[in-house]
Formats: C-alpha cells, structure tokens, sequence
C-alpha cells in the first residue's frame, strides 16, 4: 500500500484563480477514486486546501497533480513546496496539459507525465510498487501513455490509450468531497456522464492540407476516424476529438451511484458534464460504427429521459435541495422533444451553446458544424420551454475576416430577441494536438472591428442584465478572506454578486435570498434580504 496525495490544481494560474471559482472538474475525483478502489491510503485536496496545509507533503511519497496548460505557476509553487517538505516524494502531472510534458519534464516540475486519458496507466502504475516503477525507467517501458526523463532524454511510451466504456462504468470515483474542497455545498462539482466528441468533421485551409475529399462530410463513419491529409478530427481550435475520440457514454447506474454518494458527502450542485451533453448514450444509436458525425442521428431520447428521470428519484433530487444542470450542447441536436425533456426536468437551467461566428460558410470552414439559423432557433426553443441559453463566441480565428466579423455582429441581434441570457466572447488561442496548433490569432489587422464586437457584447450583457434589476435570487454567500468581501453566488448558477451588506463572518457559505440592486456588463450587486439556510451543507452531517 502507498500513500498518495492527489492535488485539484485546476484553473489555478500561478497560484490563484481568476474566474469559475465554484467549479469541481471530474478529473482529480477520477484518479483519486482509481487509486483508492486498489486499497491505496489516499486523499485528494483543492490546491487552496494543500496550500494551507503544506507540511502534508512529507506524508505522501506520491503526489499527483491536475492542472491545465495555463496553470504551470500553481505546478511550480506546488514543485517547490514538494522539494522543500519531502525530497524523495515523486511528481505525477496529468489534465489537460498533459500534452505539454516536454515542457514539464525538461523544467522538472514533475518526474512522470500521464498522457491524456488517465484511467489505464494509472491503473498500471498502481497495481505495482509505483515508487520503484518510476525510480527504474526500464518499467516505465510496458506501461501506455507516459512520458518521463531517463537521464537527458526524455521517452514518451504512447501518445494516449483511450479508456473502453466498460472501464468508465467499473471505476468509481472519489466523492467525499467534505475532506477535499471547503464548503462543497455551494461548488458545481462536474459528474463525467459521456467522454469524446462526435464532431469527427475538419477545418477545410488549404493551409493545412486539406485535399477537398469531402471523407469528413460524407465518409462512413469509420472512415471519418482518419483523414487522408491528416488533419486533425473537429473544430480546428479545440483539441477534444483528437484527444479523446468519439463519444463514450457512462451507464445510469454508474451515474446516479456517483451523484447519491456525492449528496450524502455534502453536495447541492451537479452538473451533467461532457463535451455535449446530447452526444449521451447516441453512440448507442450506430453501434457497432463509431459516433463520428454531429449532427446525425437525433438524440438518444430515451435513454436522456431515463437518466433524468432515475437522477430525480433521489430524495433530494426530487425535494428541490439538490439542483442539476447540464453544460454544452450542440444546437443541430436541439429539437422540440429535448426541449420539453429539459423543461420537465431542468427547467430554469443554463445551457451554453457554441456559435463561434455568425458566418455559417466561415464555421464550416474551420470544422464548426454550427449554422448560425439552427442555433438562433435552437435557443428560441430553448427559452421558450424554461431554459437559458448562453452563447460563446470568439475572435481572432485564422482567416476571420471582416465579412464574418460583419455577420457575427448581425447575429447578435437576433440572439437577443431568442432570449439569449449571455454571450461568452473568446479570443482564440492555438492548443497544442488542434488542427490550428501552429497558426496564430489574427488580430491586428482586424483591431478596429474586433473592438466593436467587444462593445457590442458588452452593450448585450449589460442590456439583459437590467432583467435582473429589483428580482430576488437563491444564493450561496462566500466571503473572501483575503479582501474580507462577500460574494454571492447564484443557486441555480448566473453572474456573481456582489455582496452590499455587512455580514457576520458566521453566515460564510450560507443560502440566502439576494436582492440584485446594480449591474453591469458582468457583475452584479446585491443587498441579503433573507437567509435560507445557515449552517450550508453541514445539514448533510459530512461537511
């Protein structure tokens, strides 16, 4: 048996976070929960927990970290920390930048690197004495998915092993959440429900290649797994298909286990995660062909319903206590049966949809099955059956020219009148393993259109923000005890609050009614008229 610490380091930059603070990914749970399910001692901590408690170091000779590409700095703190407590303890990185380990192996942040997806070589490792495995590279060698220093040179044994659906249904991960993360009541925590994309279209640039064979159009689905000119599968800056393949979905069972134990450890907050949620169990639908196109067939309905409808017979689920959200979806999917489904039993929900632009020709081209006419319908069916779609778009795409930054600022007229709730503006960045991985943002040409389009959003979240004006909402209460500033944060999720009240330090983490008092384009102010609840999650007696 070894002890292992495992480290939530995501989203955390150089060492704090700067947006999303009440999100809990399901990846530091999963790892955790596959080394716990081999009889290991371990224990997976927020990086705000670990940080507050770092002599912890000397009681773990293992310690892995999940982090993103953006968060080395967290990775660094982290490193020193390790070295300075326990010198002889070994490094394990994964998450998504994983893909990044000749960056980590060569400034030694850590000693070994998962590549992508975790469950196999985890499993791996941790069947074995995994202190010897990584002190003896030689063993390194029969394990898929790694990549670590041998002297000078750093190996790298696979690129990634995709988990097979059957291992993602026996795995179970770690939900006593009250030890890992402070008041987990008020935290979103992700619960993994299907893995990939089925977007397997391509950026058609000439620029990278593309030969105009149209495979990914109107290729069988097995054939769209490979393109002849090796470009890589999806919208050309996201890396989910590449990394992860077609859609692998989880079995309600598995699911609803997760989110009953979650509940008792002193969860309120679930959200349904996967690249898209309506991808769920629709491999299903082509099996024994890979899922590989968007948009075709609909959406497994039944299978949907019944994973609602067996998450709703949870006691809690059922009384109101606990709320359920999904994430993503693709608007070609959305029709008026999955409206009624979500209005049955997640109505009042976010819901984020990806237009990118408002050029449908320009979407196409980048390997975007986003028609900007289906998704201005798809939120108009949305929002008329209880629902609030929030919308992303982005700027600085290879070859965005004016004509799509016209179109795009066209369409953001008509999202308003769809009842869009939000819109999301990204600059893009290329991502390592994405088609567009080495072709930088277009930006200066295009300053002066591009900084319309900023107002533009603005000027719109600042305009549906006046909704919020004079209405009352449930939110969870945070104070911040750094700057010693209360935040409020939606139940039903939304923008935060800003706290106007002076509040006793002993409603820290409480449910209360916030009355939205100002706003602006994103943030809003509000004065506590009432509180709900204020002992938190402690009701459920683990946190």
């Amino acid at each position: 048996m070894v002890r292992a610490l495992v480290i939530d380091a995501l989203a955390r930059y150089k060492g704090k976070r700067y947006s999303t603070f009440d999100v809990v990914g399901a990846g530091p749970r999963i790892v955790a929960g596959i080394i716990e399910s081999l009889g290991h001692d371990v224990l997976l901590l927020s990086y705000e927990k670990f940080m507050a408690n770092k002599k912890l170091a000397k009681e773990y000779p293992v310690i892995l970290v999940s982090i993103m590409s953006q968060d080395f700095g967290a990775l660094k703190n982290i490193r020193d920390i390790v070295s300075k407590y326990n010198r002889r303890a070994k490094i394990i990185v994964g998450g998504p930048a994983s893909h990044d380990y000749e960056y980590i192996l060569r400034n030694k942040l850590a000693d070994l690197v998962v590549i992508g997806e975790g469950e196999i070589p985890i499993e791996k490792l941790f069947t074995r004495d995994v202190i010897d495995i990584i002190n003896n590279p030689s063993e390194l060698s029969g394990i898929p998915a790694l990549a670590y220093r041998d002297k000078s040179k750093i190996e790298v044994t696979s690129t990634g092993i995709r988990t097979p659906k059957e291992i993602l249904d026996r795995l179970k991960p770690w939900t006593k959440i009250s030890l890992s993360y402070e008041k987990p009541w008020f935290l979103r925590i992700y619960v993994e429900v299907t893995r990939g994309c089925s977007n397997f279209m391509r950026p058609r640039l000439r620029i990278l290649g593309c030969i105009d064979c149209n495979v990914c159009i109107k290729g069988t689905p097995s054939a769209k797994l490979h393109c002849p000119a090796r470009i890589p599968p999806g919208c050309g800056f996201c890396s989910v298909p590449v990394l992860f393949g077609p859609p692998r979905s989880r079995s309600i069972e598995s699911v609803v286990s997760e989110i009953e134990e979650l509940i008792v450890n002193g969860a309120e907050r679930i959200v349904l995660s996967a690249p898209d949620f309506l991808d769920y169990m629709r491999e299903e639908l082509v099996y024994p062909d890979p899922l590989t196109d968007p948009c075709n067939p609909p959406p497994n309905y039944d299978a949907i319903e019944h994973l609602f409808s067996r998450i709703n017979e949870i006691e809690e689920v059922k009384q109101g206590k606990v709320k359920i959200f999904i994430e993503n979806i693709k608007a070609c999917l959305v029709d008026m049966r999955i409206a009624k489904i979500f209005e049955r039993y997640i109505k009042g929900t976010a819901i984020h949809i990806g237009l990118e632009t408002g050029d449908k020709e320009y979407n196409m081209l980048i390997g975007k099955p986003a028609d900007p006419a289906k998704v201005v319908l798809a939120c108009k069916l949305l929002s008329s059956h209880g629902l609030r779609p929030y919308i992303y778009l982005m700027y600085g795409l290879p070859y965005q020219g004016f004509k799509t930054y016209r179109k795009t600022l066209e369409i953001i007229e008509k999202l308003r009148d769809v009842g869009v709730e939000k819109i999301t503006l990204y600059k893009y960045t290329p991502l390592p393993r994405t088609a567009f991985e080495k072709l930088k943002p277009w930006i200066n040409k295009y300053k002066d259109i591009i900084e319309v389009l900023k107002k533009k959003v603005k000027k719109f979240n600042y305009e549906k923000k006046k909704d919020l004006l004079g209405r009352t909402l449930e939110a969870y209460l945070i104070l911040n005890k750094e700057n010693k500033k209360w935040y409020g944060y939606p139940v039903m999720h939304g923008p935060t609050i800003f706290i106007k009240n002076e509040l006793d330090e002993s409603l820290d983490g409480s449910k209360a009614l916030v009355k939205i008092v100002g706003i602006s384009a994103r943030y809003v102010w509000g004065k506590v008229v009432k509180i709900m609840d204020s002992h938190g999650g402690k009701r459920h007696g683990k946190a």
